[in-house]
């Protein structure tokens, strides 16, 4: 084999592996990402694993905003009571205060005693989120999961005893009373849920977004380095065919000679 020849073959792999090395080049540059085309599979699984991470991040973040509305649904309910326990109060101070209060006065104080007891029993029972109870005359407990892995929170929205069965204004008050007073423990153990609840709801949404730019930028191509490798390979390809035409130009010109 002659070192034309030789030269040719050498020159023409040349431009074959160049040709290669660009066109991978110009597939990371167009998609923006290093791994395209099979290239490095841990980077990818690294990043298919940050995705993953986000996404579950994401949901945590969801239900605790779910649970946050759950509370606040209580929180509206409890806040209503309390304007009608308040009520009873102011209904149960004037019938204990007030001996000029007629037959009819009376009637009339029980009647809105009864009123106001059977709807502060029907706020507590109709308190639904998604149709599940958010007040009870127990504790009403769930849980709302807060993280990537399934870690949860203990929520209690608290108890408003039934008082439905006070109908006289002479018991308003004390009903009133035992009611505000469940009511203010059950607006506490809300508002330190909520507030809870918020806190983990930042964590959750900055971990998603912190773990989904990583998941990016671990395949993300870096447009300078790429661009300067497909300049490189271009002009190697070019400069190996130009190799390839002299070689075989000097080959065809020994061929003439002889021939």
């Amino acid at each position: 084999m002659t070192k034309s020849a030789t030269s040719a073959i050498l020159a023409n792999l040349g431009s074959k592996l160049a040709s290669i090395k660009a066109k991978e080049s110009i597939k990371k540059i167009s998609t923006g990402r290093s791994t395209a085309g099979g290239n490095d599979a841990s980077l990818q699984s690294l990043s298919n694993t940050l995705k993953a991470r986000s996404d579950s991040w994401k949901a945590a973040a969801k239900n605790a905003r779910d649970a946050i509305d759950a509370l606040e649904v209580a929180e509206a309910s409890l806040n209503e009571i309390a304007s009608l326990a308040s009520r009873l109060q102011e209904i149960g101070s004037l019938y204990n205060n007030n001996s000029l209060l007629s037959t009819t006065d009376i009637a009339s104080m029980d009647a809105e005693t009864a009123t106001i007891t059977t709807a502060i029993d029907a706020i507590v029972s109709g308190t639904k989120y998604n149709d599940i109870a958010m007040l009870g005359t127990s504790k009403i407990t769930f849980n709302a999961g807060v993280t990537d892995d399934g870690g949860i929170i203990s929520l209690t929205t608290g108890t408003v005893s039934s008082i439905a069965s006070t109908t006289d204004a002479s018991e308003a008050d004390t009903a009133g009373s035992s009611v505000a007073t469940e009511v203010a423990l059950s607006l506490g153990e809300i508002a330190g849920g909520i507030i809870s609840l918020k806190a983990r709801e930042n964590v959750a949404y900055a971990a998603s977004a912190i773990m989904s730019a990583a998941s990016s930028r671990v395949i993300e191509t870096d447009y300078a380095a790429e661009t300067a490798k497909l300049t490189k390979n271009m002009m190697l390809n070019k400069i190996s065919l130009s190799l390839v035409a002299q070689a075989n130009a000097d080959e065809n010109y020994k061929i003439n000679l002889i021939t």
